[in-house]
């Protein structure tokens, strides 16, 4: 006679999966923020049911140590389907932005602000309350700019529509959630201080300073962004069809193109002569060739220069010209310089590689205000300087 067994018990989660409503976010909800895994209250191995341990454990007030939870495998989620269309760099920064949000998050669900943490069930009330703390942080006794505020509201609303929630999008339509602009311009140098940058640089003299005459004009002039140079071979520059490969644009193989620019006149002498102090400085180490286009110097190795040193390069080139600098800075002042003297936006957008004018006049160069007024108050005086009514005397 066949013995007959027990009955074998399926636990809620498995039959969770049989039933098909089981939720992998719900598990992942058991995931800290490091990656640990966390107990269940239906897993309590060792309790026997009904015992005195396994109700006071299923007492313990799980639900705001564990709020957080959910948010965090969800942008982590988002962050993993973007990365097909998004390049390593932006993946990092929008990890950074993310993570402070999440840590926000955490903090309003503990005070019991929000309802709950979960952002494909985020209410209007919930993102209302995030958005004010956003919003209302103060850093160093400053609140975040309205670009910072943008940022983070664009990102939860990705992160909302990649769990099917539309609510933070139909409220930043409709004006629900309004953020305002900074209503500053970008920041470029103007003619006098670019050339003072670049005395400075002769000043300081030797190899850091021929490395930043020659940073600062192909900056400048070919309207590179840093990692663009900073990340440059010596094959990229071509001087006999007096070219420039930018071979590691942002977005590389998903929206960045690389690119072959010209070099103007202008930027030639300064090439020329980087070349020429290139060439002694590698000498002097006995290196014979290189293939970083400017090539940081150690004492095992030759390779290009990381981000932060690229960063300190400038130092002594700020302390000789007085100009507090970025890199960055060049980009956006060889785009402005070209604007300030008539060239159309649509073509100093298409030289600075922007799929749309809207991101050139936004984040980088746009009409100066001193010009603008300058022509509107001339245009004024020509129409009215000579009319009688307006000169005629009081009496």
């Amino acid at each position: 006679m066949p013995r007959r067994g027990r009955k074998k018990k399926i636990s809620s989660s498995s039959s969770e999966e049989l039933r098909g409503t089981h939720d992998p976010l719900a598990d992942e909800a058991r995931i800290s923020p490091r990656g640990e895994q966390l107990t269940s209250s239906s897993s309590s191995s060792g309790a026997r049911k009904g015992s005195r341990r396994a109700k006071l454990k299923d007492k313990r007030p799980r639900g705001k140590a564990m709020g957080l939870y959910p948010f965090v495998c969800a942008y982590r989620r988002y962050l993993k389907n973007a990365r097909a269309r998004l390049g390593e760099g932006t993946i990092d920064e929008r990890e950074r932005k993310l993570h402070f949000i999440s840590k926000v998050v955490l903090s309003l669900s503990e005070q019991g602000k929000m309802s709950i943490s979960n952002p494909s069930k985020f209410t209007e009330d919930d993102i209302i309350e995030l958005f004010l703390a956003l919003k209302n942080r103060s850093v160093n006794g400053k609140l975040p700019k309205r670009s910072t505020l943008r940022k983070q509201m664009q990102l939860l609303k990705d992160v909302c529509l990649d769990c099917k929630n539309r609510k933070v999008e139909d409220m930043l339509r409709d004006g629900r959630i309004r953020i305002g602009s900074d209503n500053t311009e970008p920041f470029s140098l103007y003619r006098e201080d670019l050339v003072a940058v670049l005395q400075a640089c002769k000043q300081v003299g030797g190899w850091k300073g021929e490395a930043c005459c020659f940073a600062t004009a192909m900056l400048t002039f070919l309207r590179l962004r840093p990692g663009e140079l900073q990340q440059a071979s010596l094959r990229d520059l071509d001087t006999r069809k007096w070219t420039f490969l930018v071979a590691n644009p942002k977005g590389k193989g998903i929206y960045g193109e690389v690119k072959r620019l010209p070099i103007p006149d202008v930027l030639k002498p300064f090439v020329l002569d980087f070349l020429k102090a290139r060439n002694e400085m590698l000498a002097s180490k006995g290196i014979k060739s290189a293939e970083p286009l400017i090539p940081a110097v150690s004492c095992h190795d030759v390779n290009n220069y990381a981000q932060q040193a690229f960063g300190r390069l400038k130092k002594q080139v700020m302390l000789e010209a007085s100009i507090p600098f970025k890199w960055k800075d060049f980009r956006l002042t060889g785009g402005q310089l070209a604007l300030d003297e008539g060239v159309p936006i649509e073509q100093v957008s298409q030289s600075m590689r922007h799929a749309s004018t809207k991101t050139t006049e936004r984040y980088y160069c746009r009409a100066r205000a001193d010009p603008a007024f300058a022509n509107v108050n001339e245009t004024y005086n020509r129409m009215f300087l000579d009319e009688p009514a307006i000169n005629a005397k009081s009496v």
